[in-house]
């Protein structure tokens, strides 16, 4: 008995899991638009301090909220200067390209954070890579080419 219960409330959290990652993966897909919009209306700055303040309010009325004191204060810095640098450098590159080409060029060298991300790991970690990686860098790699050509 005690076995099933588990495996109800283990499919219970997986379930839920499952929208939010759907949600997840269309809100990142949908960043570039997003934010091309929010600057036509708003301006490039306006718009995207807007979206982030946004975003934090909704952070904080749907996750529970963890004291900032659990955190190692390097890891808080750094990771907080990484990722506003960031968040702004992406906002204001969009906002502020010419035309909706620029903008997704934009997007999708942005896009290319994960295959980078991939690469250092492999490089100056002990990490071993599968042979699927090569293929995978270079069709990443393509399409980024491809998109930008046109």
């Amino acid at each position: 008995m005690k076995k099933k219960s588990l495996f109800l409330l283990t499919m219970t959290k997986q379930s839920k899991a499952t929208p939010i990652g759907f949600c997840a993966i269309l809100l990142w897909s949908s960043i570039v638009g997003l934010i091309k919009e929010v600057s036509h209306s708003f301006g490039a700055t306006a718009g995207a301090a807007m979206m982030y303040t946004a975003a934090s309010l909704f952070l904080f009325l749907t996750i529970k909220w963890t004291p900032l004191s659990k955190f190692p204060k390097k890891y808080l810095f750094f990771g907080a200067l990484l990722m506003v640098s960031y968040e702004l450098c992406l906002a204001l590159s969009i906002g502020y390209s010419q035309n909706s080409r620029q903008a997704i060029e934009v997007g999708m060298v942005n896009y290319l954070w994960p295959t980078f991300t991939m690469i250092a790991t492999v490089l100056f970690t002990s990490k071993k890579a599968n042979w699927l990686i090569l293929p995978g860098i270079i069709i990443s790699m393509l399409g980024i080419v491809w998109v930008s050509r046109g």
